[in-house]
């Protein structure tokens, strides 16, 4: 033991007490009477011996305590209430001008102990920044910021909460028409007619393109398995169909919030029907904010997952996952096509 180290280079009145004990199998953590400023227990057997504070936490971590007026020590903080929701927020990272937005929230369930947000709605070449609040009925707990995060894509994409779908391939934008409204009358004592305009400002369009399953787009076979097309092109027929609004995210940044209409397909080419072309009319029915976003049903929920230690402090997975529209499956199917990572933090 050591006695009168400098604590965390606060100076010689904060001292700590460093000896090195066994911690294998221990399931229980007590604390005696003293003056604490945090309680840091992690499996992460990469951490150095430097005496430095967390940065942040992280799937290997067993508890934060900063004992800031209370005796939570989880990854976010309640304010000494029971949480019952959790929210995530994202703003654009540095800019002086843009509020948080609400993006996801979903019922906090102490089953479960990773929580995954996939955010399908952001501009191209933009970089973010998402935080997460607990929700105790009604009142909010702290923020909790994470680190920045960029956002780089190519290509246009049409999406909804639960559905992503690239339209890369045979892509064509229509004209996009600006609509606006205006009413004429022409006094009978008049030589021009007199001229109202209204508040409408909305953009229609239509777009076309080739759905093609994985194995053709990126050529990993070269036959056409016309069934396997059929079903896939039927899935994207029926997403345009569902009456949900869509998104529609542009290579350039531009985002357009819509609704689908007038859905037809054409033959690929004479003598070519195992693959064709998907058409279909939109027309643009707000911005991307929080209003449009709550009415249009485009606050996302999360997928839930669990995770424990083996003997080695290495993470495993519990194979039931919970994914964001309520149904469970193995988890393998969903780590797939993302992989789960904890939200961090959120606003009010």
């Amino acid at each position: 033991m050591i006695i009168g180290v400098d604590y965390f280079n606060y100076g010689f009145d904060q001292q700590y007490y460093d000896t090195a004990i066994p911690t294998s199998e221990l399931d229980e953590l007590m604390m005696g009477a003293g003056m604490y400023d945090e309680l840091f227990v992690s499996v992460d057997d990469t951490i150095d011996e430097k005496q430095e504070k967390p940065a942040q936490w992280t799937l290997k971590t067993i508890m934060d305590a900063e004992f800031n007026n209370s005796l939570e020590a989880g990854s976010i903080n309640g304010s000494g209430h029971v949480v019952t929701k959790i929210q995530c927020y994202r703003r654009e990272y540095r800019s002086t001008d843009t509020e948080w937005q609400l993006v996801a929230q979903f019922d906090y369930d102490d089953h479960y102990n990773l929580y995954t947000v996939i955010d399908r709605f952001i501009e191209n070449n933009k970089t973010y920044e998402y935080c997460v609040v607990p929700l105790a009925k009604e009142i909010m707990g702290d923020v909790l910021i994470g680190p920045p995060v960029h956002s780089k894509y190519s290509g246009t994409f049409i999406s909804d909460i639960d559905t992503n779908y690239s339209m890369n391939v045979d892509f064509k934008f229509s004209d996009l028409t600006y609509n606006g409204n205006m009413s004429k009358s022409v006094p009978l004592n008049g030589q021009f007619p007199i001229v109202s305009f209204g508040n409408a400002n909305y953009r229609t369009g239509s777009i076309t393109f080739l759905p093609l399953t994985p194995q053709q787009e990126f050529g990993y076979s070269s036959e056409i398995n016309a069934h396997d097309e059929f079903i896939n092109r039927q899935n994207v027929i029926n997403f345009l169909n569902n009456g949900k609004v869509k998104v529609i995210r542009r290579e350039d940044g531009d985002i357009i919030v819509v609704a689908t209409n007038n859905v037809r397909t054409t033959a690929k080419a004479e003598g070519l029907d195992a693959i064709s072309n998907v058409t279909f009319d939109f027309v643009e029915i707000g911005a991307l904010d929080y209003n449009t976003m709550d009415k249009s049903g485009l606050i996302s929920s999360a997928g839930k997952a669990v995770y424990t230690y083996d003997d080695d402090g290495n993470i495993v997975w519990n194979q039931e996952y919970q994914a964001e529209d309520g149904s469970k499956g193995a988890l393998e199917r969903y780590r797939n096509s993302f992989t789960p990572v904890p939200i961090r933090r959120a606003v009010g």
